[in-house]
């Protein structure tokens, strides 16, 4: 089995990819690759049994009806959070308290754009985990594995993302990933993605509850890891 990470930005530039071979008893990390172009993604993506994809697959439901066609006369906080927010974000903040950038308020939006042309290229129409493709949160996937998590995104936090790629190895000492995981943030996430990717192929992520389900195949989902993959069939 293969698996593709992919920390995805809106231009090719701050895009990297990582893949992982899975074998009997270990799982091969390959050297990350930068500067992704679409044509580059589409090509790697077809070597791949599942792909984690750094960005968001879709909008609030509630911003995504605003923008057709406004109808509110009013404004106030519950409003603004509702269309700010899909019901994936709310929920992982509420069970790991952790802060997932607003799609329709921030700047992720743009990686959301992109990864939107992506699925369509792809085919894919459940964005809540179609058993291939997989929408993954990298820094949310390290603190739920009790790792560190914060302050390891610019060039000069080598020290932090050798420290993150030392507790990877540790928690899975049957992974095998260069030096070169550590080398960008863009690369390290990338990794973490494919990680993640695995985690879910294999069930064992965390999947929308049942009265959240339908909403989260328009919205999309986002996939923290319930426990560490593993190595095998």
């Amino acid at each position: 089995m293969i698996t593709l990470g992919i920390d995805l930005s809106s231009m090719p530039e701050d895009t990297a990819t990582c893949r992982i071979r899975w074998e009997a008893d270990r799982a091969l990390a390959e050297p990350p690759q930068l500067g992704c172009t679409d044509e580059q993604l589409d090509a790697l993506i077809q070597t791949a049994d599942a792909i984690g994809i750094d960005a968001p697959f879709g909008w609030p439901a509630e911003f995504a009806a605003a923008v057709n066609e406004w109808k509110s006369p009013v404004w106030n906080a519950e409003i603004r959070d509702s269309l700010r927010f899909r019901q994936t974000d709310l929920w992982i903040h509420d069970q790991f308290n952790l802060a997932p950038l607003s799609v329709s308020s921030d700047r992720i939006a743009l990686p959301a754009m992109r990864a939107m042309a992506l699925l369509r290229r792809h085919g894919v129409h459940d964005r809540s985990g179609d058993g291939r493709f997989y929408e993954v949160y990298p820094a949310g996937s390290l603190k739920v594995g009790g790792m560190p998590n914060k302050g390891y995104k610019k060039p000069k936090d080598r020290h932090r993302r050798d420290a993150i790629l030392k507790a990877l190895r540790q928690a899975m000492p049957w992974l095998i990933a260069p030096d070169d995981c550590a080398a960008s943030a863009d690369g390290l996430d990338a990794l973490v993605a494919a990680l993640t990717a695995r985690a879910a192929a294999q069930n064992l992520t965390h999947c929308p509850p049942s009265d959240q389900a339908e909403m989260a195949r328009r919205e999309g989902w986002i996939h923290l890891p319930s426990q560490f993959p593993s190595p095998g069939g």
